[in-house]
C-alpha cells in the first residue's frame, strides 16, 4: 500500500509529540514516587527524632519500659486516639490507669506537659529494650536488616527504635492522593496525545501545500505544458524552490521555443540551395539550360553557400557542447586584422563599397587562436558587406591601452534599429527576415563571431554607428610583453 508524504509526515510529528506527552508522564511520574517517598523519609527522620526524645523522657520519668508494655494491653503506646473499635469520646479520663497524667504519674507515656499536646502522626515502629527485646510495636513488623536508633538516658543504651521502611510510611489516604496523582498523570498524557495528533494534521497538510503544488506542476511540465508556473510568495526554502522550479520551466519554455525555430530556420536554410541546385540540375536535364561556365559558377556558389551553413552550424554546436578547439599563441592582432581586409577588399569593390582600415600606433598583442580570431574578423566584414548599400564605406580600427585591445568595425547606410541592437547575436536572427540568403545570410555568423570573442576573455557590443550603418566594438584583453 502507497503511504503518501502527508501520511508520513503526520506520523512522524504525531510520533515524536506522543513520546514526548509519554516521556513526560514517565518523567513526572518517577519523580513524584521518588518525591513523595522522600517526602515522607524527611517527615518520618522528623517524627524520629521527637519519638526518640519522648521515649527517652518517659523512660527517665519511670525507669523502666513497663509502661510501654502496659499501655500497649488497650491502645498502641503513644497514640492519641482511641483503640480499635471504641468510640473517640470514650477515652479514659486523665486520672485513669493507663491515662495521661499532668505530673508524670504512672501511666503517662510521655514527658510531663506533654499529655494535652496535639500529637503528630507518628511513623510505624518497633521498640525493644537494651537487651533487644521486643517492647512494643506499631504497625507491621520491622525487617531484620532495618536501621536500629538507641535510645540513651544519662550515656547509657537503654533501648532501641527501628522506623519501619518508606513503603509501610504510606497510609491509605496518601496512597489514594498518590493514586490520584498517577490517574491525572495518564489523563494529561491521553489528551496531550490527541492534541498532538490534531496539531500534527494541521502542520502536515499546511507544510505539504506547497509541496503538492510543485509536484503537480512537475507532472504537467514532464507532460510537455511548459507554461506552467507554481505561486512563488515568501522567502523559507519551499518559495526558493518555487522559484527555482518557475525559473526551470521559463528556461524549458525557452529551449523548446528555441528548438522549434531552430528546426524550421535550419529546413528553411537548407530548402533554398537544394531547391536552387535541383531547379540547376533539372533545366541541364531538360535542356534548358546548358552546362557551360556560368551554369557551373551558379552551382559552385550553391553549394558553396550550402557548405558555408553546415560549417557554421556544426562550429555552433561544438561551442555549444564546450569542444569548439581553440589554441592560443602570443600574436599581434594588427596583421591578422589587415589580411582579413585585404581577403574582402576585391568584393567591397565589386559592390562599390569603400574599405578603410586604421591599424593604430603601437602593437595590440594578446593571447589568442590565429585560425578562430581570422574567422571572427571575416565574419565581420561578410556582415558588413552583406548589409551595407552599395557606394557605403566600412571601415575598421585597431586602439589598445594598456589593458584592453579595441577592434571597432563599422559600416554606413542602412542602419539597424536600436530595439533589434540585443538580438543581432542570437541565431538565425535577420533585421529583416524577407532578404534573401544571398543578401542576408543565414544568420549564424555574428553568434558564432560572440561565441569566439567569449572564449577569448572579451567583449562584442552592437551600437549605431557615426556612419549611419552598424557599430560592432570587440575589446580583448591584451597581454603584455617587452616588446609594449
Amino acid at each position: 500500500m502507497k503511504v503518501s508524504v502527508t501520511s508520513k509526515l503526520f506520523l512522524a510529528i504525531l510520533s515524536a509529540c506522543v513520546l514526548a506527552a509519554v516521556a513526560m508522564g514517565v518523567a513526572i511520574r518517577t519523580s513524584f514516587e521518588f518525591g513523595f517517598v522522600d517526602f515522607l523519609q524527611e517527615q518520618g527522620t522528623s517524627e524520629l527524632a521527637t519519638l526518640q526524645q519522648e521515649l527517652e523522657a518517659s523512660y527517665a520519668q519511670h525507669g523502666n519500659w513497663d509502661f510501654a508494655r502496659e499501655r500497649t494491653q488497650d491502645r498502641p503506646p503513644f497514640d492519641n486516639g482511641p483503640p480499635p473499635g471504641e468510640p473517640p469520646g470514650n477515652a479514659p479520663p486523665p486520672d485513669a490507669p493507663g491515662g495521661f497524667h499532668e505530673d508524670g504519674g504512672k501511666g503517662a507515656p510521655f514527658a510531663p506537659g506533654t499529655a494535652n499536646r496535639p500529637r503528630p502522626f507518628h511513623p510505624p515502629y518497633t521498640l525493644y529494650d537494651a537487651n533487644m527485646k521486643l517492647v512494643t510495636s506499631a504497625g507491621p513488623p520491622t525487617p531484620p536488616e532495618a536501621v536500629r536508633h538507641p535510645l540513651r538516658v544519662n550515656g547509657q543504651t537503654v533501648g532501641w527504635l527501628v522506623l519501619a521502611g518508606p513503603a509501610s510510611l504510606i497510609n491509605r489516604a496518601e496512597q489514594r492522593f498518590k493514586d490520584r496523582q498517577v490517574q491525572a498523570t495518564w489523563i494529561i498524557v491521553g489528551f496531550t496525545a490527541l492534541l498532538s495528533a490534531a496539531v500534527s494534521i494541521i502542520l502536515a497538510r499546511t507544510l505539504l501545500t506547497p509541496i503538492k503544488r510543485i509536484v503537480t506542476a512537475t507532472h504537467r511540465l514532464a507532460g510537455g505544458d511548459y507554461a506552467t508556473r507554481v505561486p512563488a510568495k515568501g522567502s523559507d526554502e519551499l518559495q526558493m524552490l518555487a522559484s527555482d522550479f518557475n525559473r526551470l520551466a521559463a528556461s524549458l519554455e525557452k529551449a523548446e521555443s528555441n528548438r522549434r525555430d531552430f528546426i524550421a530556420d535550419i529546413s528553411h536554410e537548407l530548402r533554398t540551395p537544394l531547391s536552387v541546385l535541383r531547379g540547376e540540375l533539372e533545366a541541364i536535364e531538360d535542356g534548358v539550360r546548358q552546362p557551360d561556365a556560368a551554369t557551373i559558377a551558379s552551382l559552385q556558389s550553391e553549394v558553396a553557400m550550402l557548405s558555408q551553413l553546415i560549417d557554421d552550424l556544426y562550429e555552433l554546436s561544438l561551442a555549444d557542447i564546450g569542444q569548439l578547439s581553440f589554441e592560443k599563441v602570443p600574436l599581434d592582432v594588427v596583421p591578422i586584422v589587415e589580411a582579413a581586409c585585404d581577403a574582402f577588399r576585391e568584393r567591397l569593390a565589386a559592390k562599390q563599397i569603400t574599405l578603410e582600415f586604421d591599424p593604430g600606433g603601437a602593437h595590440a598583442t594578446l593571447s589568442g587562436d590565429p585560425y578562430r580570431l581570422t574567422q571572427l574578423w571575416k565574419n565581420l566584414l561578410e556582415n558588413a558587406l552583406r548589409y551595407t548599400n552599395a557606394g557605403g564605406r566600412v571601415r575598421l580600427s585597431v586602439t589598445s591601452n594598456d589593458s584592453v585591445v579595441h577592434v571597432d568595425v563599422q559600416d554606413s547606410f542602412p542602419p539597424v534599429p536600436a530595439p533589434l541592437l540585443p538580438h543581432l547575436f542570437d541565431r538565425f536572427f535577420r533585421v529583416d527576415p524577407s532578404r534573401s540568403r544571398q543578401s542576408g545570410g543565414a544568420g549564424l555568423g555574428l553568434a558564432l563571431c560572440k561565441h569566439i570573442v567569449e572564449k577569448h576573455g572579451g567583449t562584442i557590443e552592437a551600437s549605431r554607428s557615426p556612419l549611419g550603418g552598424l557599430r560592432i566594438l570587440v575589446q580583448l584583453p591584451r597581454l603584455h610583453t617587452h616588446h609594449d
